[in-house]
């Protein structure tokens, strides 16, 4: 082989291998570095990922101008891809920022529109309790008022009642008397003018079922003491017999004798014998609390 073929031969191995080597080129380095770092930021590929396709682009021509050893070729695009993917990181991370500030707005705002409702609903219930209790209050004052009313109806019935029976408040209750006229001389039989005496009683009673009664007899003090006192049972009971046939319960009616005693006149004359000799009804209290009896 001669020198010349030999020279020609290692000329174009030389020239392959510098063909062969890429070319190291700081801006195409760092046009890489920032394209794969914009890549690498979740922000672009949400916010700029036009940009980042621009940049993309302009690094594959600086890359082509590497691949065809054009340096000259290589330095303007391989700037303009970094240039372009930084400024995508910028703007995205900008981006991200705002949306973040956006979000807290957001949030502020839901949590000042949730305290504002939550405001709005305490005082609407506030004035929803209030009218309740006032209708509350009115009704019940009503109630009261109808109350009030019927209890002085009825107080005013009874105390006409009472009236037309003629009985006298005392200590043991509502007393109503029925004087010796009631009866005949030494009879413990009514007459007729004391039974029609008992109709306004016997009503009083049945429109008054609480009510107890208590009978007592006397008598003035002619006569033995054993015979005024079986005479003055005797009219007690006879009382309690035209109550009890007119339909008053007799479990409701306790009678006493009591004779002589507790006479309310001096028996040293007619006229106060006369008011000693007679029954007395006592009607117990309000509350049907049985009749209290003699003290002795």
């Amino acid at each position: 082989m001669n020198t010349k073929l030999i020279t020609a031969i290692s000329l174009a191995l030389t020239m392959g291998a510098c063909a062969s080597v890429p070319l190291n080129n700081l801006a195409l380095e760092n046009a890489r570095s920032a394209v794969r770092a914009a890549e690498a930021d979740p922000n672009v590929s949400t916010y700029d990922e036009l940009d980042l396709h621009t940049a993309r682009s302009e690094l594959d021509t600086a890359e082509a101008a590497a691949a065809a050893r054009d340096e000259r070729g290589i330095d303007q695009p391989a700037y303009l891809a970094m240039q372009t993917a930084q400024l995508a990181q910028l703007k995205a991370s900008a981006r991200a920022n705002d949306a973040r500030v956006a979000a807290g707005r957001a949030d502020r705002d839901r949590i000042l529109l949730n305290a504002r409702t939550r405001e709005v609903n305490s005082a609407l219930l506030q004035r929803d309790q209030a009218t309740l209790a006032r209708d509350q209050a009115t009704q019940e004052a009503s109630i009261s008022d109808a109350a009030r009313n019927q209890a002085t109806q009825q107080s005013a019935a009874l105390q006409a009642e009472l009236d037309a029976l003629k009985a006298r408040p005392t200590d043991r209750g509502l007393v109503l008397t029925l004087g010796d006229v009631m009866f005949d001389t030494g009879r413990a039989q009514l007459n007729p003018g004391g039974v029609r005496k008992l109709d306004q009683l016997v009503q009083f009673l049945t429109d008054h079922p609480e009510r107890q009664v208590e009978i007592d007899g006397y008598t003035d003090s002619v006569g033995t003491d054993a015979y005024n006192l079986d005479l003055s049972q005797r009219r007690a009971d006879s009382v309690k017999y035209v109550l009890v046939t007119r339909g008053i319960d007799s479990m409701r009616i306790v009678t006493r004798g009591y004779g002589k005693e507790y006479g309310v006149a001096s028996n040293s004359d007619s006229g106060g014998r006369q008011l000693n000799r007679r029954v007395e009804i006592v009607i117990g209290g309000v509350d049907g609390a049985p009749v209290a009896g003699r003290i002795s």
